[in-house]
């Protein structure tokens, strides 16, 4: 069997987990950004007069598009890794079919874009 196969098979069963058991594997991640984000929100609120709902959403959106852009560079490196493009559309929830249209990096056709992570990590350096 090959590793492609055994991916393929590995992400199907846990496709098939109750909802339960597949949360537990991303539960503390999930509090761990929830309490990012209320911090965050607070020195939104209070820098910009915003209401603490109208500031989490704000921070939680941004959080939201920069994780969007995470799962591109992802589905890029698990591609040049070896992964088939099948199988990284299946772990991001899409059909393989559509696995250059989920990823349009994916195809390779010249020079590549920014993503938003990219210029979040420069901010880190």
């Amino acid at each position: 069997m090959s590793e492609n196969t055994e991916i393929r098979a590995a992400l199907q069963s846990l496709a098939s987990e109750p909802l339960p058991e597949r949360i537990s594997y991303y539960r503390k991640p999930f509090m761990v950004l929830w309490a990012a984000i209320q911090e965050a929100s607070s020195d939104v609120a209070e820098d910009y007069d915003l209401p603490t709902e109208m500031a989490q959403l704000w921070v939680a959106e941004q959080m939201r598009q920069v994780s969007d852009s995470l799962v591109d560079r992802l589905a890029e490196k698990a591609v040049a890794h070896g992964a088939s493009k099948s199988n990284v559309a299946r772990a991001a929830g899409a059909s393989p079919a559509n696995a250059e249209r989920r990823f349009p990096r994916l195809k390779g056709e010249g020079p590549q874009t920014r993503l938003l992570v990219d210029d979040v990590l420069d901010t880190l350096e």
